[in-house]
């Protein structure tokens, strides 16, 4: 008997698809209590340029390092996940479009889900690690990350005084934001890739506390078998020179995803 699943041409599926997909319908996903800790640093703008696709300007040799702890995640019931995140100010410079916005770099993210979901439906450059809720000794707050035991990331932040009124009115004015992704599936048994292209991904988050600070980060470089598929992404970002750090800042609020409105960036890409 020859096997009776088909695809409806209306619906959205999720690896394995066999077992069937949904209506497509424009999600906003809801975030109801995020802390969110912010580091930047200035680098140097031809290293930064390596690591960034020809579609995209960047518009300031800046590296903006976040960590989230997400809870009261409405798409988990309720339930958390966290993430550093590392990006930088870019335009996008297609031929039918210009936006500006942050390219994520890399997103390391606790969870299998959001993973799954974000790298590839929406073409964010996320994978795995263990990460360390945020902890404190008085106003030093720090996390780690690692990978099968081995601690290569840590940050830590110097939470200073607190944001009142029209300072936080502020931050939430420029609470949206554009994120880049780049979709990448490569071909089956020669290289090159099926597909390849840019991607927008809107934010937008809205802070109840802020506090401003002083933040670093600090690598810890392994050999490349302590963690296989993530050794080059490590040390090509251990390799950025920190010019200096510009700061930080840690926001408490919650936060949107404007999935329904991802699409694929127009005039960009390969294939």
């Amino acid at each position: 008997m020859r096997g009776q699943f088909r695809f409806e041409e209306d619906h959205v599926y999720k690896m394995p698809v066999h077992f069937g997909g949904e209506p497509f319908f424009p999600v906003r996903t809801v975030y109801g209590d995020m802390t969110a800790i912010a580091v930047s640093f200035e680098t140097e703008m031809g290293e930064l340029a390596r690591i960034i696709p020809e579609d995209f300007e960047i518009t300031d040799p800046a590296v903006n390092v976040q960590f989230a702890n997400c809870r009261d995640v409405d798409w988990l019931s309720g339930g958390e996940y966290r993430l550093i995140q590392f990006s930088v100010p870019v335009r996008f410079c297609g031929e039918d479009e210009e936006i500006e916005g942050e390219y994520p770099l890399v997103i390391w993210e606790n969870k299998a889900c959001p993973i799954i979901g974000g790298r590839e439906e929406d073409g964010m450059p996320k994978i795995f690690a263990d990460i360390a809720s945020e902890r404190r000794v008085g106003d030093r707050w720090f996390t780690l990350a690692s990978y099968e035991c081995s601690t290569f990331l840590s940050l830590e932040f110097n939470r200073g005084r607190e944001l009142f009124g029209r300072e936080l009115d502020e931050i939430n004015r420029g609470g949206k934001m554009n994120y880049f992704g780049w979709q990448y599936i490569p071909n089956l048994g020669r290289g090159g890739a099926a597909l390849s292209r840019p991607t927008l991904y809107p934010q937008e988050m809205k802070a109840h506390q802020g506090w401003i600070g002083e933040g670093a980060i600090e690598w810890t470089v392994y050999p490349p078998e302590h963690n296989l598929l993530q050794a080059k992404i490590v040390a090509s970002l251990a390799g950025l020179p920190v010019v200096k750090y510009r700061g930080g800042m840690m926001l408490k609020g919650a936060a949107r995803l404007n999935v329904g409105d991802s699409r694929v960036l127009s005039g960009g890409g390969q294939v």
